[in-house]
């Protein structure tokens, strides 16, 4: 069974005859019950696990709390661990592997597949083959990082030369933060640039670069942010636990929001990966309550259907357009926080009757005449 289970595995399934059979006689099966630990997080791999029936779980330790993040589920056909024992010496886990159930594996100890490969150059030449094809498959991602990072390097390196340099007649390279400006629209684009620009011409030796693309944060989008050390989002990007997880490998430290929302970020998992979550703590109360006004009078008035017209070259004058006073009318405000006390403050200008609903009563409504 093991040496059929190699046909269809990850990583062997293209391999050589020889080379399966071979490894086929280092397989030993395990039989585990839910919750059997396979490999735990910060631990050294000593081997790697074919999966035969059931699945696998990967989490990792929450640092706020006791609980553990959910990573990924890992299945019948996928081998773990063969990286760690095939290019790395006493690689230590990134997280914890373990059963989701019963489960049956095959184990193979890293020194006896070593072992193997140093007897046979043929063996060791297909395994790294197989490892360069493995590897290509995320070379997009990687080459960008590596040049970004190079460049990185070759700026703080600049910097630390020019610093011991004579400073007369020199201008010293700038300490960049590079950010990538995601679901960016034109209006986006246009406002933040000169704010950006502004910015960096007031500050010294530190400035930002951002970029801008239009995609949306997500598992497919997350791979761009690679070489950058903050990603600024608004409110329709995701980032859960599998998001951060590829944002931490792309060496991203910091998530800027945009906007006061972060219900669409994993704040938890930010802090197990290391990176810092920040956001607009408040919108402008005047410009909510104002619009709401703007709306009210709208749709009263009719100003929206008439504009319509208008552009149609249509004059008419009907039924249709006809609007009612505010003034004497009963108007409800759901919420009297800073948003619902400004608006209370302009309703009650038109001489309305002003009923307010709050779990905690505004003595300022009050005084306008709210009940």
């Amino acid at each position: 069974m093991a040496r059929e289970l190699l046909d269809s595995a990850q990583w062997f399934s293209s391999s050589s005859e020889a080379l399966k059979d071979e490894v086929a006689k280092l397989m030993r099966p395990v039989e585990a019950d839910d919750g059997h630990c396979f490999i735990e997080e910060g631990h050294p791999i000593n081997e790697f696990i074919i999966i035969e029936e059931g699945f696998l779980t990967r989490t990792k330790n929450l640092k706020s709390s006791d609980g553990n993040l959910f990573i990924e589920e890992v299945g019948p056909g996928t081998v773990t661990g063969f990286l760690h024992v095939a290019g790395y010496e006493d690689e230590k886990s990134f997280a914890t592997l373990a059963a989701d159930g019963k489960a049956k594996v095959w184990a193979v100890q890293g020194k006896e597949f070593q072992a193997m490969l140093a007897s046979n150059p043929q063996h060791a030449l297909e395994v790294i083959r197989i490892l360069s094809k493995r590897m290509r498959g995320g070379v997009n991602t990687f080459r960008g990082a590596l040049n970004r990072n190079l460049a990185s390097l070759q700026e703080k390196r600049l910097n630390k030369s020019l610093s011991k340099s004579i400073t007369s007649g020199h201008e010293f390279e700038k300490e960049k933060l590079k950010v990538l400006c995601y679901d960016t629209t034109s209006w986006v684009q246009e406002n933040f640039e000169p704010q950006v620009k502004a910015f960096n011409e007031s500050q010294g030796e530190f400035e930002i670069q951002m970029d801008f693309t239009q995609d949306r944060l997500g598992v497919k989008t997350a791979k761009y942010a690679s070489g950058y050390q903050a990603v600024c989002l608004f409110v329709n990007d995701t980032a859960d636990a599998e998001v951060m997880w590829v944002l931490s490998m792309c060496g991203v430290k910091m998530i800027a929001m945009r906007c006061a929302g972060f219900d669409r970020i994993d704040t938890k998992a930010a802090q197990t990966f290391g990176i810092s979550v920040t956001r607009v703590p408040a919108y402008s109360p005047y410009a909510v309550a104002e619009h709401a006004v703007a709306l009210l009078m709208t749709l009263n008035r009719k100003t929206h259907m008439a504009s319509t017209r208008v552009k149609m070259a249509d004059f008419t004058l009907d039924s249709g357009l006809l609007g009612v006073d505010i003034y004497g009318k009963t108007v409800g405000v759901m919420g009297t926080g800073k948003i619902g006390q400004i608006l209370c403050n302009i309703i009650a200008g038109f001489g309305v009757k002003l009923l307010a609903h709050d779990v905690y009563e505004s003595d300022d409504v009050k005084a306008l005449g709210g009940t």
